[in-house]
């Protein structure tokens, strides 16, 4: 009897700047051979996974991610009318142009879906068509931080407010085993005295924990990676994005200790 070959699906969730882990867990599937059949990411997943749809290598990536985190960060606010956002984000699109080269979601050489959220209707978006810079500008866009980008008439926020690891998604793209990328369920933190920030980003941090449980329950034939960038204190390392080599490390851990799984997933489904 001949052997299927699965089609693999990774899910490449939000959670900003602990996003730059999605770089070390491709490195490991990279290095082992673990194909990817389809994409899809939310925020910081659709930056990174909308690089390695378009090249089929992360090693880019990479070495950008360490460029730009050399460069002062005031080198990409603009800032805006307040009333509006605090960041207009022309600075932050260029720059993804830059890394992506312009290119289209015609160009991509892996399906990818980017996940959006509708800031009217609260409804998730999923965009497949397009400017790939527009769609992850859109994707990133944190509510009162970035000014939110209209495509096709919608006002569109960040997609990890809706979906925060989008392995729904990638399943309905026809992927049999399902790689999900968690950055939201993170170790309890410590904290020693609440304020606003540590307040708003831990009660952020809840609420996309619980919508990423749900979304993984539903759905069967999954490997989970949840690479632990969050230390034991009350700072937010979402912002932190100075810290390119210990996010990169940790997501290669964690996927390395996932292998095992994948591989038996791999085995199991093309055996049957």
């Amino acid at each position: 009897m001949k052997s299927k070959t699965p089609k693999i699906g990774l899910a490449l969730g939000g959670g900003g700047a602990r996003g730059i882990s999605h770089i070390g867990v491709l490195k490991v599937l990279i290095k082992n051979k673990i194909p990817v059949d389809f994409i899809a990411g939310a925020s910081a997943g659709a930056l990174v996974g909308a690089y390695y749809a378009l090249n089929n290598e992360i090693s880019g990536f990479e070495r950008i991610s360490y460029e730009i985190s050399k460069k002062r960060i005031i080198n990409f606010i603009d800032p805006i009318n307040p009333k509006k956002a605090l960041i207009k984000g022309d600075k932050i699109k260029k720059e993804i142009s830059k890394s992506f080269e312009n290119r289209s979601f015609n160009d991509v050489k892996i399906p990818i879906t980017i996940i959006a959220t509708d800031l009217e209707s609260g409804k998730e978006v999923h965009i497949k068509k397009g400017d790939l810079s527009d769609a992850v500008r859109a994707s990133i866009s944190v509510p009162g931080i970035f000014y939110p980008v209209k495509i096709k008439n919608k006002w569109l926020v960040d997609g990890a407010l809706i979906n925060p690891t989008p392995v729904d998604v990638v399943k309905k793209m026809g992927a049999d085993i399902l790689i999900a990328v968690d950055l939201t369920t993170s170790e309890e933190v410590k904290i020693k005295e609440p304020n606003m920030v540590n307040t708003l980003m831990q009660s952020f941090y809840i609420l996309r924990s619980e919508l990423t449980r749900l979304n993984l329950h539903s759905v069967k034939n999954q490997v989970v990676i949840r690479p632990v960038t969050r230390s034991l204190s009350d700072k937010a390392d979402g912002f932190k994005f100075r810290q390119v080599k210990h996010f990169i490390e940790e997501g290669e851990k964690a996927a390395e200790k996932a292998l095992p799984e994948i591989k038996k997933k791999i085995r199991d489904f093309s055996n049957n």
